[in-house]
């Protein structure tokens, strides 16, 4: 069974590549990743660069940005996930998005990454979803020359579009019947990743 390289391994071992355009991005994540006990960490703000540099010295893990150039984000992970890129295509991938829009956690999942990191975060987020990755035993599986994990596009597939909530009309039995914070409450639904697995617990 194909995983990922970064299996069962612990944090203080790791070598994380973080690639993004900006340069200060670059150094917040820095600082996150070295406050929560990561082992190695190098950044790129080139993801031509940054794959050269991958495929002679392989990372445990790689954290890019989606939009950049001349690669984005998920454009980079798809090409690190060739067949014959053997071992940079099984090392785990986590696209970092301001935007958690549907589409664009579907794409990052599609090309092969683990999860979508929404921004801005924070070091404990960070070390919760690192945490969540060492435990991700998923295998790859082999479609269309690139690696995938498996059971991704069937997972996507029942993906649906959550109803929509409405508002009871004024003065309605139900608008009474409601108080004005459960109503806000209910308006503001999470964006959940599609894919999301629970947490395998170590052993």
């Amino acid at each position: 069974m194909l995983t990922h390289r970064a299996l069962g391994r612990d944090l203080d071992q790791l070598r994380i590549a973080v690639i993004d355009n900006k340069r200060p991005m670059l150094a917040v994540m820095r600082a996150m990743l070295a406050a929560i006990g990561t082992g190695r960490i190098e950044t790129f703000e080139s993801p031509t660069e940054a794959l050269d540099a991958m495929r002679s010295d392989v990372p445990d893990v790689v954290i890019a940005a989606s939009a950049m150039q001349p690669l984005s984000g998920c454009a980079l992970v798809k090409t690190m996930r060739r067949a014959g890129e053997e071992p940079l295509c099984f090392v785990p991938a986590v696209i970092m998005s301001a935007h958690a829009r549907p589409s664009n956690v579907e794409d990052a999942l599609k090309a092969g990454a683990h999860q979508v990191l929404v921004l801005p975060t924070s070091a404990s987020t960070l070390y919760r979803r690192l945490d969540w990755l060492l435990n991700d035993d998923r295998p790859y599986v082999l479609a269309d020359g690139h690696y995938v994990i498996a059971g991704i596009e069937e997972r996507l597939s029942l993906s649906y579009q959550r109803p929509t909530y409405m508002r009871p009309r004024a003065g309605g039995p139900l608008a009474t019947a409601l108080h004005d914070d459960e109503l806000k409450a209910a308006e503001q639904e999470p964006a959940d990743a599609p894919g999301a697995q629970p947490r395998v617990a170590r052993s």
